[in-house]
């Protein structure tokens, strides 16, 4: 018998296609001269981190797609998928703002990282505060949640809604890292990935907080 994930698959190669070329881009983007974007303008920071949070986000959510793709056929996956990045895209604005103004106010390095180390230390304490607070975990348990049937750009807004609400600090604690360091990128993916999974999620989640407290902590440990 073929399995569940191969009939999603065989049965809907265009949404596959959609996704996998998404993810490509948005990635493919963040590979190209990391330190391309120092000193950009805000237009190409927001090109950037569109196709940062397009190309980071859409993975941990490809199996939900991928669910409605099969039982409810391309459009109305495309229009959850829609529903989805608004927000995020909305989301891609103000961080390329606040990265335009930190940029401007000389508090960036040409890695892209904060060169304050009190700031990037309040960033990863307050991302790993976050993974551990009962916010987090509504969220989370949201997440998981399959979208209805119906409304499903509107089911699309209230995940991503949820979705920011659960790692969009974690998306903002890259300032302490490099906004385009690619090691940070990818462990941030995965975290993402693995916070979708029903049976470890939660550990994996407060796993990364008490880490994200250590960092923030070591940081203001470093400045005394």
């Amino acid at each position: 018998m073929q399995s569940s994930a191969g009939r999603l698959v065989a049965g809907q190669p265009a949404l596959v296609a959609l996704l996998a070329g998404l993810s490509v881009v948005g990635w493919a983007w963040s590979l190209r001269m990391p330190h391309a974007h120092h000193g950009a303008s805000l237009a190409a920071l927001f090109v950037m981190w569109t196709t940062m949070m397009v190309g980071m986000m859409i993975p941990p959510e490809a199996p939900t797609l991928l669910r409605l793709g099969c039982a409810h056929r391309f459009p109305a996956a495309t229009r959850f998928l829609a529903g989805f990045l608004a927000p995020w895209i909305l989301f891609s604005f103000a961080a390329a703002a606040l990265h335009s103004w930190l940029q401007e106010s000389g508090l960036l390095d040409h890695q892209m990282a904060m060169n304050s180390s009190a700031l990037a230390a309040v960033l990863l304490l307050a991302a790993g505060a976050l993974q551990l607070s009962p916010l987090k975990r509504a969220c989370l348990a949201r997440c998981r949640e399959a979208p209805p049937g119906e409304q499903l750009f509107a089911a699309g807004l209230s995940r991503s809604l949820l979705s920011i609400g659960s790692c969009g600090l974690l998306m903002l604690a890259l300032f302490s890292t490099g906004v385009m360091s690619l090691p940070a990128m990818a462990l941030l993916t995965l975290l993402l990935l693995l916070e979708h999974w029903p049976l470890r999620g939660m550990a994996v989640s407060n796993g990364a907080g008490i880490l994200l407290l250590l960092a923030g902590a070591t940081k203001f440990g470093g400045i005394w």
